[in-house]
């Protein structure tokens, strides 16, 4: 008698190949996420006691540029912005969110801004002589003339002219960018930017931010500021996901972290909690100038992640050598980096 199972094992081998092409595999779903790496870091560019940005400015791009995050979100950066995007541009990041006293830079190679078309009318002036089967025979050159049109002709060496503008439109592709300003004189802000993943076409709104400083005496005023951001960046995000990096002078160390809880609210996380790989916690992330970065885990530089998403790595970049931080201290706060899987 004849074996069924070699009919069978075909039958098998063509239910697996049925089932693999019409179901998508756990190899393709994870290529569907976006792995993105972010740094969040307050430059200290102008507030009191920053000290000469001269002395500071190789310290903070050395810092940036050795932590090769694929997003990074800097604060603080009235009057060295621009000096900031003149130093990383060779590093291939591109500024691409700005509000003054908050910025913005992508890695060109990993991240494209995300654009709507808009159409520009360019005119210039021109001269226009009078078409020759226009029949002038009864204007009087002595003065204007007005045609049905409306046209006013003037009659100067021997021709009719007037002037007149020749207008050309183009599309041009504008960037989907935005900032507001929280609080005056640089105390709360942000500056935010759509950003598409070039490996997964996915798109999402970066956003680096700023809350007034101060302790739990200001932590009311701070929830109403984080509202006041999850607000404004709703409809930029036009339904895609958020991620809100910068300084939140907020962290559950602090006590009253009602920034955190504003957050949760909304459906997010902070990156710190959604990883146990993690380096450096034990320092403040606001470590000071002095001698020794401060410790105690007040991490009040922040990465604010969608629902959906993960962390994979957790690191603030403190220096030391000798328990001792390394000269010259770039910034009073130190750089937080985040890895990071978005939906």
């Amino acid at each position: 008698m004849r074996s069924a199972r070699p009919t069978l094992l075909v039958v098998a081998l063509l239910t697996s190949l049925t089932v693999a092409l019409l179901s998508p595999t756990a190899a393709q779903a994870a290529r569907s996420k976006s792995k993105v790496s972010f740094l969040t870091f307050n430059v200290c560019g102008h507030a009191k006691g920053c000290g000469s940005w001269t002395t500071r400015e190789n310290a903070v791009v050395k810092r940036i540029v050795g932590a090769k995050a694929d997003v990074v979100a800097v604060q603080e950066t009235w009057g060295v912005l621009y000096r900031l995007e003149q130093r990383l541009a060779p590093h291939g990041y591109a500024l691409v969110a700005d509000s003054g006293n908050e910025g913005m830079f992508a890695k060109t190679s990993k991240l494209t801004p995300v654009t709507v078309s808009r159409t520009v009318t360019d005119c210039v002036p021109t001269i226009v002589t009078v078409d020759p089967s226009v029949d002038t025979s009864e204007w009087d050159f002595r003065r204007p003339h007005t045609d049905e049109a409306s046209n006013t002709w003037f009659y100067k060496n021997g021709k009719w002219s007037r002037s007149d503008r020749v207008c050309t439109d183009s599309v041009v592709q504008d960037p989907k960018v935005g900032r507001t300003v929280i609080a005056g004189g640089g105390r709360a802000g942000a500056a935010w930017a759509m950003l598409e993943v070039k490996k997964t076409k996915k798109a999402y709104l970066f956003v680096s931010a700023h809350l007034s400083t101060g302790k739990n005496n200001v932590a009311g005023k701070r929830n109403k500021e984080a509202a006041q951001l999850l607000a404004v960046t709703a409809p930029a995000a036009e339904g895609r996901p958020r991620v809100f990096a910068g300084d939140f002078n907020s962290s559950i160390q602090r006590g009253k972290d009602t920034v955190g809880k504003r957050f949760e609210k909304a459906g997010f996380a902070d990156a710190y909690t959604k990883t146990k790989n993690r380096k450096g916690a034990r320092y403040n992330t606001a470590t000071g100038y002095g001698k020794k970065p401060a410790k105690g885990g007040s991490h009040i530089d922040r990465v604010m992640l969608p629902h959906g998403a993960t962390a994979t790595r957790w690191e603030t970049l403190v220096k030391v050598r000798g328990n001792k931080a390394v000269r010259p201290i770039p910034s009073d706060h130190a750089p937080v980096r985040v890895s990071v899987v978005l939906p």
